[in-house]
């Protein structure tokens, strides 16, 4: 049995399981009309439509000030086999994100917010490191994780490693997960947390986001922070 669950944070805000909206509201006041546009096409969703954006999310929103002992280094493989530590991404503000391949359906459509966010900015994009960590790494090798990714962008660096190496970074991040559950058809489900951690180029924590956060906050939140 391969659990970890996070504490500092789990007793500031809800982390918990966090397979939904639930446990990720807390964070930063949404507008939750904004995701219910008309136009059907994923990225028209993920972006608002034409929709007021209601109460941007700012870089002070979160429950957790900047600068709280969040993160921490690790040395982990890229979907390239190549090692990287988070002195790789010094200077540019990370967005990292704790998932798997295998997800169903949060991890696939924050890659996706990750993916339109990082074209939306354009040139900004060279100042930004959208990051995924997979808590399955048995499954979730370098080749899966290169597939995988491709899919939504080559700009999101996939990060994979020794399960004790997850675990630590997990647990410098309180990320969430538990890999003891499972679906009825008797494919593995893993229960994980879904915040997205912006950590500044000097790489201390700044913010904390919900899976409910939208295209247009992220490039909201991104834009000011790279203009800082």
């Amino acid at each position: 049995m391969n659990v970890f669950k996070g504490k500092r944070i789990g007793r500031r805000i809800a982390l918990g399981a966090a397979t939904g909206f639930g446990a990720a509201l807390t964070a930063i006041a949404i507008d939750s009309g904004i995701i219910g546009v008309k136009d059907n096409t994923l990225e028209a969703r993920l972006l608002g439509g034409n929709r007021p954006h209601g109460r941007l999310a700012t870089t002070t929103d979160s429950a957790i000030p900047p600068g709280a002992p969040i993160g921490g280094p690790f040395i982990l493989t890229n979907q390239f086999g190549q090692t990287m530590t988070q002195a790789n991404f010094h200077g540019r503000w990370m967005l990292i994100y704790f998932g798997y391949t295998r997800c169903p359906d949060e991890c696939p459509l924050t890659l996706e917010k990750m993916a339109i966010l990082m074209n939306a900015l354009g040139p900004l994009a060279k100042h930004v490191a959208p990051v995924f960590i997979t808590v399955d790494p048995n499954h979730d090798t370098p080749p899966v994780l290169r597939t995988y990714l491709l899919k939504f962008s080559n700009k999101i660096i996939g990060l994979t490693g020794k399960v004790a190496k997850i675990i630590k970074v997990a647990k410098e991040y309180d990320a969430y997960f538990n890999t003891t559950d499972h679906e009825a058809s008797g494919q593995s489900l893993i229960s994980h947390s879904t915040f997205i951690y912006l950590m500044s180029p000097a790489g201390k924590f700044e913010n904390l986001f919900p899976f409910s956060i939208t295209v247009p906050q992220l490039i909201h939140v991104m834009k000011k922070a790279i203009s800082q």
